[in-house]
């Protein structure tokens, strides 16, 4: 009975902390460090004005997905830690099927046909065990875990593979 009342003290708590914290309860607060990533467009929970600002704690604070793949652009089977998509999207609260990836050089793909729900594609922000660099095209990059699934090591999805990502563009 003592753990029920306990249980029903600290879920009344939860609600009054998010009643409490308005627009950012359902989404991700403002960044307190760099901002690495910003996401302009259609979402429900945007954290600063109506965009999303991403500092690497708020994107380490997400479910993080790891895998070990090859790629073209490596000569060895690199291991990469990031956030998926589609937890991502869900975190701010997007249903966007249309995401327009723009790198450090201005650098731009549309994806609009990929499933997210199928595949984990992450925006990676380690690289075996490290933070990516600049130099290592990072510090965000877009990956796919082309060995698990050899279908998506097409043209087409090395293109979708945005390094040095910088902002994400929801339509």
């Amino acid at each position: 009975m003592r753990y029920l009342a306990t249980l029903s003290a600290s879920v009344l708590g939860i609600l009054l902390l998010f009643s409490v914290n308005g627009a950012h309860s359902a989404g991700i607060s403002p960044p307190q460090g760099k901002v690495v990533l910003t996401i302009t467009g259609d979402m429900a929970h945007p954290n600063v004005g109506d965009e999303v600002h991403l500092d690497m704690s708020a994107l380490e604070s997400l479910p993080a997905t790891e895998f070990s793949t090859s790629s073209p652009w490596h000569e060895s089977t690199e291991r990469f830690t990031g956030v998926r998509l589609n937890d991502l999207l869900a975190a701010i609260g997007s249903q966007s099927t249309e995401i327009v990836a723009v790198g450090l050089d201005d650098y731009r793909f549309t994806i609009s046909d990929l499933d997210f729900e199928r595949y984990p594609v992450i925006i990676a922000y380690r690289q075996n065990d490290s933070y990516i660099s600049v130099r290592s095209l990072g510090p965000l990059r877009i990956m796919m875990p082309f060995d698990d699934y050899p279908e998506l090591l097409t043209p087409l999805n090395e293109s979708r593979s945005v390094w040095q990502l910088v902002t994400l563009k929801l339509l």
